[in-house]
């Protein structure tokens, strides 16, 4: 499956940066430069911070988060889906989702600084097999989904659009 490790381990661990910056930082403008990444993934209430890349090939989901392809982007009008691990060796990446809240921001900046800002509506449990997750509708919405119960469920979240802000 697409959630399994095949890469060797070719990513090096990002370090964290504690103190909270107002603009765009200079790592957070080097990740956006980087082939393939198309925003910062943030959940601010659940330590997860992540670069957000193009696809969901294994080399993809070892190193950030995936957009599937065939979803609307970031911040656009339709259904922007974004799946991540439940734990790994290369990171936690979406591991502490299912602790996620109703009410609590998404935030993902895009490569212009531009940070979108969703808020969740829904958690829900499905099987892998259920493409309903991909639902392209005329809202701006973002769902989020990650393994669940040893990879035999996914876990999804689902969010809508609140605002857009730019990194002052």
């Amino acid at each position: 499956s697409e959630f399994e490790q095949t890469l060797e381990d070719d990513y090096d661990e990002e370090t964290d940066v504690e103190e909270e910056q107002t603009s765009i930082s200079k790592e957070d403008e080097a990740i956006l430069k980087e082939g393939g990444v198309i925003g910062i993934i943030e959940i601010p209430g659940l330590d997860i911070r992540y670069p957000v890349m193009e696809g969901t090939t294994s080399k993809v989901l070892n190193a950030g988060i995936g957009h599937i392809e065939e979803t609307a982007g970031i911040g656009e009008s339709g259904n922007c889906v974004l799946c991540g691990h439940n734990g790994s060796r290369y990171g936690t990446f979406f591991t502490p989702l299912s602790q996620i809240s109703i009410g609590d921001e998404v935030m993902i900046t895009d490569k212009n600084g531009l940070k979108h800002i969703y808020e969740v509506i829904e958690t829900e449990v499905v099987n892998p097999y259920d493409n309903s997750i991909k639902t392209q509708g005329t809202e701006k919405e973002l769902t989020l989904f990650t393994c669940s119960q040893k990879g035999t469920m996914r876990f999804v979240v689902r969010c809508i659009y609140k605002e857009a802000v730019m990194d002052e």
